[in-house]
């Protein structure tokens, strides 16, 4: 059960910065210490936004995520590491149409194909039952942009897998991305981000 307390805390993480390889860790800080390995099961997992405009609100989510996460002590959280990527060209809001303004125009796919974080930092750690609250923080890099931002995710054990899910804002303006326009009718800048991971712990 323990182990499981630091796989909650470093998981979120909606996302590294090197487009085309995997999102893998860099070696243990201390190769003596046996530090168990999480992967975010594809699938099952998604994450996605959801935006604002006048009389036409929609959304977009993509189940392509992948994601490690390590952790040595599950008491010493601050030793936790986690880096979550997600392919933005696989954003699907329903309509192909946006879609392809979204991803040419907007999120710029070409140049920019994926979304990461890479986790820095955990705090705030609560739990009640089988649940877990806390905080993040880490560098998110999206459209080529990397700022640090902080939120706060919920975990929950399910048998041998724990799932994470989280909601946190994000001004589009903040990574350069222009404020998409439907006709006349100007897209909010801030756009909801929200997602819900699965991870399990990698077979040696």
């Amino acid at each position: 059960m323990r182990r499981w307390t630091g796989c909650v805390l470093t998981a979120l993480a909606l996302w590294c910065t090197h487009a085309g390889a995997a999102c893998e860790l860099p070696s243990p800080r201390d190769p003596a210490k046996s530090a168990p390995v999480y992967r975010v099961v594809m699938g099952p997992s998604w994450a996605g936004f959801d935006a604002r405009a006048f009389m036409h609100d929609f959304a977009g989510r993509t189940p392509q995520i992948e994601g490690t996460i390590r952790v040595s002590d599950a008491d010493r959280l601050s030793d936790a590491e986690a880096c979550i990527r997600m392919d933005a060209a696989s954003l699907d809001t329903g309509n192909s149409t946006r879609d392809g303004i979204m991803r040419n125009d907007h999120l710029e796919t070409a140049r920019f194909p994926t979304i990461d974080f890479l986790l820095k930092a955990v705090d705030g750690v609560t739990r009640q039952g089988e649940t877990w609250e806390f905080t993040a923080t880490g560098m998110l890099s999206l459209h080529g942009v990397n700022r640090e931002i902080r939120f706060a995710l919920r975990a929950r054990q399910e048998g041998e897998t724990v799932r994470l899910t989280g909601r946190l804002p994000l001004r589009m303006s903040d990574y350069g991305i222009r404020t998409p326009r439907l006709l006349f009718l100007a897209v909010d800048d801030e756009v909801m981000v929200s997602f819900d991971l699965i991870v399990k712990r990698a077979q040696p």
